[in-house]
């Protein structure tokens, strides 16, 4: 009988360290691209819902900006919670809706720290989280407005697209979006062409480019 030729367990062990190495080097690269699709998915509803929100709200209260009830945070609340499904609306300092100081981050893994829980929060049945800071001390230059953008900012919204769930970082699952008068919503970054969206930025301006590429891939530089 001829021998049949086998492996060695030398080769055997070798053959598996070299896929445990490329499994090690691989796996995290995908399991990331998948969680940035989800974002991705997520952030394009939450901005489309929202985007609808207000245009429904124009109806109700005339242009956004034009009028009583669109300088009323009252008014203004009344409106979200008419026309987004809201399962939950926390008040200024009330936690459950958004992440507290220090539970998030920015792009380039600096912490972040601002503390959102001033203001209003909300989440909605897609389990997106809404946190809405009205005012022009909520715009300002690092969301990357036209400056006519940022003259007639009225408020800015931030929507984390998985809620609670991490990694809570600005420009991967938590986006920035200006409420402007005689507009609506404006995606941070819409104005500015250098937009400072790369991975060792803040992240703030990433919501235009994410709503136009449609993925999260952002430069290293």
């Amino acid at each position: 009988m001829k021998k049949q030729k086998a492996f060695t367990l030398a080769e055997v062990l070798v053959t598996l360290m070299i896929i445990g190495v490329i499994a090690a080097i691989t796996i995290p690269s995908l399991v990331q691209n998948t969680h940035d699709n989800q974002n991705v998915a997520g952030f394009l509803k939450a901005y489309s819902v929202l985007s609808q929100a207000i245009d429904r709200m124009k109806i109700d209260y005339g242009p956004v900006g034009f009028g009583a009830k669109w300088n009323n945070e009252e008014e203004i609340e009344k409106g979200l919670r008419q026309y987004l499904n809201i399962i939950k609306f926390c008040r200024v300092n009330e936690p459950g809706c958004f992440a507290k100081k220090g539970e998030t981050r920015f792009l380039n893994g600096s912490e972040n720290p601002e503390d959102y829980l001033e203001v209003r929060s909300f989440v909605t049945a897609d389990g997106f989280a809404y946190n809405y800071g009205p005012g022009s001390r909520w715009c300002n230059d690092k969301k990357g407005l036209e400056q006519k953008d940022l003259d007639n900012c009225m408020g800015r919204f931030m929507v984390d697209v998985n809620g609670p769930k991490g990694p809570n970082v600005v420009g991967r699952d938590i986006f920035f979006l200006a409420l402007v008068k005689g507009k609506g919503i404006v995606p941070a970054g819409a104005g500015n062409n250098a937009a400072d969206c790369k991975m060792n930025s803040h992240g703030q301006q990433c919501a235009a480019y994410v709503l136009k590429e449609k993925k999260i891939r952002y430069a290293k530089e």
